[in-house]
Parts: structure tokens; C-alpha cells; sequence
């Protein structure tokens, strides 16, 4: 990656007047005669500040309608067993490309990577309404994926470009929250949908919000100009500083790991060797992928300076903890509302209000409460005392546990989670000189979206093994290759009253076995939160 000149450097600092600074890396804010930025107000700023918020409805809607969706899918599709892929596709492709976009954000126009990202994201969503396969709609998920990761940078990049840092954290946790509202929208549109469309229109229904998104950004955003080392690249040089080949490097080998995942002990044992060579794979290709970013220095798509700072690991850790326990719960809790306790899909959605309503809760919480005390460290703290507590209580659902505590132990988890989640964002911004803020968040988004890809693929293979295990005794002779091959519901009405019961309670097991791998990455998120730094959000970044 390009450093800043030192020219530019020394307008910073010098206050040159009638010069450009560079903020982060492809981001130039126009700076007023004292050398400070100048940030967009009044109109402009509300209209921007629409744009992020429309946009980050999209992601939000398209991340979580799904898991409303499952048994429905399942049924249509007639397997379980790629029910995993349908949300660790979408991850794959978000996170492998991610540090794709942020260099792309830097060499292009801020603008058209943005519309490009959105059109693909439209286009993924269109071919998951369409399915036809269940291989069909894990390709859609994942092109949905990449399009997600462009969006996410984007409104990073354009929030960063402004907002000044003090006010940084008050405008995260609007837009957290922001996102929590649309999280909340999606399984209960999800559940309508199932009800009375189908689970196609949860995918169709992407379109019409992501053409507003398009339309909001041509004509309300106007493009930063990029400073003069930038701006005179020549495009094939710009292409090359991509650098496709880290990424040629490191898809195949995400790919290789969540194969080994998703089939390790369902379709092959562990110590088969359809599971060791895609572990091998995985191995040497993020070697070579590792090497190459050292050997590239600061061109790199990852430049290992960023990875030096004590909290750019710690936030990572804790995001990538801490998003898999939100996912990994919520994908499951759909599940267990409709087949365990016989919701309607529609009333399953209106299970999942409390854990949003509090996330969106704590996020408010976290963006107004690091605002006024300008450390964002103790609400991380908070929340990895929370998520283990809230956690443990929801492995005690079963069958017959009351509403109230259905309610109140989902809620206790969607709040820790809100009040933690925006902390490592605040913290790049915080403790990265400006150029290095877009990478920096990048490598946050990678972590945000890597852990739950992961952690989704395990808990798919945890629930798919038990759910064999504890159906044996209710149906003899089921097999786990039989129960990937048959739809949730289907299992439970194809059997007598009492064989019904008995096979929800089983059912009912395996999802809270499941979630024991809850409690464990919301008890590791703690390694993240204590290693944090404590920086102040409104004392001036050392230069």
C-alpha cells in the first residue's frame, strides 16, 4: 500500500493552507486554511448520512431473512445438509474479497465501486429468488456475499469521510442501531413472506431496496477528489496494485476450509482424506497467501504493519467471537420456534424482537455512552461478561420452557451483543494513523464476517450429527446421510403423535447442543476485549 508523501504529511502538520491531506488511503478531505478537514454539513451531511443508513438496511435485510427461511427451504430442497452453505457462502465471498474493496475504494472512484457493489448485490439476491437447486441458491448467496463486501467498506469509508473522529462513535452506534432496526424488519418480513409468498420473495424483496440504494447514491454523494499520487496512476497499474493474486490464493483456500467443515463427520470421518486434503490445502495456500502479503510490503492487499497494533488483533478477536455468537444463535433460534414449539414462520419472526430490540439497545447504549466518556474498552468488557451469562441460559431451553423466558434470556444476549459490537470499529479509528484507517477497517470486516463463516459451518456440523444421534432412538434405522436428505419439518410430521413429541424433544436437544458452541466464542470474546487498548476517542491521535 502507498504511504503518504511526506509533503502531504507536512501539511498536516505544518497547516499549509490551499492543500489537500489524505485522511486514509484513496480519501482526501479538502482542508480549510488552518490544514483541518472540512466535513460536509446541513443538507449534504443528512442526505449522506440516508444513503449509509438505506444501504446498510439492504445488508442487514439480506443477511438475516434467511435463517426465517430454512425450514421452508429445507422442505422445498429436501436436505439439511447444505443448509450451513447457505449463510457461509454468503461469508465466504464477503470476507475473501473484502481487502479487494478496500484497496479498490482507494485506487477508484469512491462512487462507482460503490454502485458496482450494490448492482452485484442485487444481482445475487435476484438469483436466490430464482433458485431452482439448492447448489443453485448457495451460488446466489454468494454472490450476494461479494456485493455485501463493496457495501460494507463503502459505508465505512464514507462515514469516516464525514464525520470527524470525535464524533465518529455518536454516528456508529446511530447506524448500529440503524442496522439493528432493519435486523429486527428481517425475520419479521421473513416470516410474512414464508406465510403468504413464499421463501423466494425473501430474496426477491432485496431488489426494490437495492435500487433505491443506487438511486440515493448517483444523485447524493459526490466523489472525495483523490490526491495527486493517486489520481495519475495509470488504470493498468491500478489493476495490478489490486493485487488479484493474494486473492487467487486465499478464496481456494477459505473454500478448502469450509469443505473440510461441512463435511468432516456427516459425509466423510475426520480422518478421511476427503477431509485432511482440503485441510492441507487450506494450509499451504494460506502460507503462500501469507508470504505473499510479506513480500509485497505496503502494496500489499494486507499489509502486516496494521497487524503490529495490540488492538487491531484484540478488536479482531473479539469481533470475530462475538458475531459468531450472535450468528450462530439467531441462525438456529428460527428453527427451534418453528419445528420445537410449532410457530408459524411468521410468529417465529416475532420471537427473534427481543434479542434485536436489544441490540439496538446496546448499540445506542455504546455510541452515546463512548461519545461522553470517550473510551469505547469498558463496553466490550461489558459485553464479554454478558454474552457467556446470556448464552448459558439459552442452552436451558427445551420443549416446555415458558414465554417469559424465552423473552428475557434472548433479549439479555441481543444486548451484550449490541453494547460490544461497534467497539473494534471505534478502535481503528482511534489507534491507526488516517491512511491506514480504510485497511485497518477492512481487516474488521474480514474478522466480522470470517468467525461467523466458520463458526456456522462447525455448528452445521454439530447439529447435523447430533440431530442423527438423538433421532436414532426415536425413528430405528435412521442414518445421518437419511436425515440430510429430509426437510425439518418433514421429520416431525411424517411420524405418529407420541413419535412426534419425542422426535421435537430430540430435535430440541441437538439445537441447545448446538449452542454449548455459543457459550464458548461468547466466554473467548473476553481474550479480545481485555487486550484492548485504552484510548481516548476525543484526545488527538499521535501523528
Amino acid at each position: 500500500m502507498s504511504q503518504v508523501p511526506g509533503d502531504i504529511a507536512s501539511n498536516r502538520n505544518g497547516h499549509t493552507p490551499n492543500r489537500q491531506h489524505t485522511t486514509f488511503d484513496g480519501i482526501s478531505d479538502p482542508t480549510d486554511a488552518q490544514g483541518e478537514p472540512e466535513y460536509p454539513t446541513g443538507t449534504k451531511f443528512w442526505l449522506l448520512m440516508l444513503t449509509l443508513a438505506a444501504v446498510l438496511i439492504l445488508i442487514s435485510i439480506d443477511m438475516n431473512i434467511v435463517a426465517t427461511a430454512i425450514p421452508s427451504i429445507t422442505d422445498y430442497f429436501h436436505t439439511i445438509a447444505d443448509v450451513g452453505w447457505y449463510a457461509s457462502a454468503f461469508r465466504l465471498c464477503q470476507c475473501a474479497f473484502q481487502f479487494v474493496f478496500g484497496r479498490a475504494y482507494q485506487l477508484f472512484s469512491i462512487k462507482r465501486v460503490f454502485l458496482i457493489a450494490n448492482v452485484i448485490s442485487i444481482a445475487g439476491s435476484l438469483l436466490c429468488g430464482a433458485a431452482t437447486t439448492s447448489p443453485m441458491l448457495i451460488v446466489g448467496r454468494a454472490v450476494t456475499g461479494l456485493g455485501t463486501a463493496g457495501l460494507l467498506s463503502g459505508c465505512f469509508v464514507i462515514l469516516v469521510h464525514s464525520t470527524p473522529l470525535r464524533r465518529r462513535p455518536m454516528f456508529t452506534g446511530i447506524m448500529s442501531a440503524i442496522e439493528g432496526l432493519a435486523t429486527l424488519s428481517a425475520p419479521l418480513l421473513g416470516g410474512a413472506i414464508v406465510q403468504s409468498l413464499g421463501w423466494r420473495w425473501c430474496f426477491y424483496l432485496n431488489a426494490p431496496i437495492g435500487v433505491v440504494t443506487l438511486l440515493l447514491t448517483m444523485y447524493c454523494f459526490s466523489d472525495p477528489p483523490k490526491p495527486d499520487h493517486l489520481a495519475h496512476i495509470p488504470l493498468k497499474q491500478k489493476l495490478s496494485q489490486l493485487d488479484l493474486l493474494s486473492n487467487l490464493l486465499f478464496i481456494p483456500a477459505l473454500t478448502a476450509l469450509f469443505l473440510a467443515f461441512s463435511w468432516a463427520g456427516t459425509k466423510y470421518p475426520w480422518s478421511s482424506t476427503p477431509v485432511l486434503a482440503p485441510l492441507v490445502t487450506f494450509t499451504v495456500l494460506m502460507g503462500s497467501f501469507i508470504y505473499n502479503q510479506h513480500r509485497q510490503g505496503n502494496t500489499a492487499a494486507l499489509p502486516l504493519r496494521i497487524l503490529q497494533h495490540r488492538s487491531i488483533i484484540a478488536g479482531s478477536i473479539f469481533i470475530a467471537c462475538g458475531n459468531s455468537t450472535g450468528n450462530v444463535l439467531e441462525y438456529y433460534l428460527p428453527t427451534y420456534y418453528q419445528v420445537v414449539r410449532g410457530y408459524t414462520p411468521a410468529q417465529s419472526g416475532y420471537m427473534m424482537l427481543p434479542i434485536i430490540i436489544a441490540g439496538t439497545v446496546g448499540a445506542l447504549v455504546h455510541g452515546f455512552g463512548t461519545s461522553i466518556l470517550g473510551y469505547y474498552a469498558p463496553f466490550m468488557i461489558a459485553a464479554s461478561i454478558i454474552m457467556p451469562v446470556a448464552a448459558g441460559l439459552i442452552t436451558t431451553f427445551e420443549v416446555s420452557t415458558s414465554l417469559a423466558q424465552l423473552l428475557i434470556y434472548t433479549a439479555f444476549s441481543g444486548l451484550g451483543y449490541g453494547i460490544g459490537f461497534s467497539g473494534p470499529q471505534n478502535a481503528v479509528q482511534t489507534v491507526l494513523p488516517p491512511e491506514d484507517v480504510p485497511l485497518g477497517t477492512s481487516v474488521m470486516l474480514f474478522a466480522q464476517s470470517f468467525g461467523p463463516a466458520v463458526a456456522v459451518a462447525i455448528a452445521q456440523v454439530l447439529f447435523v450429527n447430533q440431530l442423527a444421534h438423538n433421532l436414532g432412538g426415536v425413528v430405528a434405522g435412521l442414518t445421518g446421510e437419511e436425515v440430510d436428505r429430509m426437510g425439518l419439518t418433514q421429520i416431525v410430521m411424517g411420524l405418529s403423535a407420541d413419535k412426534a413429541v419425542q422426535a421435537r424433544g430430540a430435535i430440541d436437544r441437538s439445537i441447545v447442543q448446538t449452542w454449548y458452541l455459543v457459550v464458548g466464542l461468547a466466554c473467548a470474546t473476553g481474550v479480545g476485549s481485555l487486550g484492548m487498548e485504552w484510548r481516548s476517542v476525543k484526545k488527538t491521535r499521535r501523528e
